[in-house]
């Protein structure tokens, strides 16, 4: 399971050089492209653990589905993911199953990797400037990394306020009036 937790960032290079000056290594940037698909009807109920949605990711030229299913935390998804071939026949198996695009998220990340924690540092073309950290955790675990993350982010001098626990499709989710529960 994966636990990620984001803070919006004024300057990303600033935040860069901090966290390479405590030895974090980045690769070059890459666009994404994220279409996320839900069924028809979904925004009439409060989503909530176990509920899902779809991924269809272009990256460096390659596409990957991912299902996303959330947990009762905030940031904690159980995630499923596997490389398509054909992006435009995805799209078209996932309609005919009764899905449609509910929108999509154009990016520019630049990843890294600092001890056990996973670093993103994005420009989401719709939401504006985070860094994102993620741990990878056990599920009895995914409170505490949650927390280790939050500690972590507070070290580098980002404010509690700028801290955002949801992921970006939650957040663009509620922006659109959809509406998340259960969840802390």
């Amino acid at each position: 399971m994966e636990v990620e937790v984001k803070a919006r960032i004024d300057d990303l290079d600033t935040v860069k050089k901090k966290l390479e000056s405590l030895g974090a290594k980045f690769d070059s940037i890459v666009k994404q492209k994220d279409a996320y698909f839900k069924s028809r009807g979904f925004d009439s109920k409060k989503q909530g653990p176990g509920d899902w949605i779809v991924r269809i990711r272009t990256s460096r030229g390659q596409k990957i589905l991912t299902l996303k299913a959330l947990t009762e935390i905030l940031g904690a998804w159980v995630e499923h993911e596997t490389v398509i071939d054909d992006e435009k026949e995805m799209q078209n198996i996932l309609e005919t199953m009764g899905l449609f695009n509910v929108f999509t998220l154009n990016k520019e990340r630049v990843p890294g990797r600092l001890d056990e924690f996973e670093l993103c540092l994005d420009d989401v073309k719709e939401l504006g400037k985070f860094l994102e950290v993620a741990l990878d955790s056990e599920d009895k675990e995914k409170e505490n990394a949650r927390d280790m993350i939050i500690e972590f982010m507070k070290t580098l001098g980002i404010s509690e306020k700028d801290i955002e626990k949801r992921g970006y499709g939650e957040i663009i989710g509620e922006k659109l009036g959809h509406r998340f529960d259960g969840m802390r």
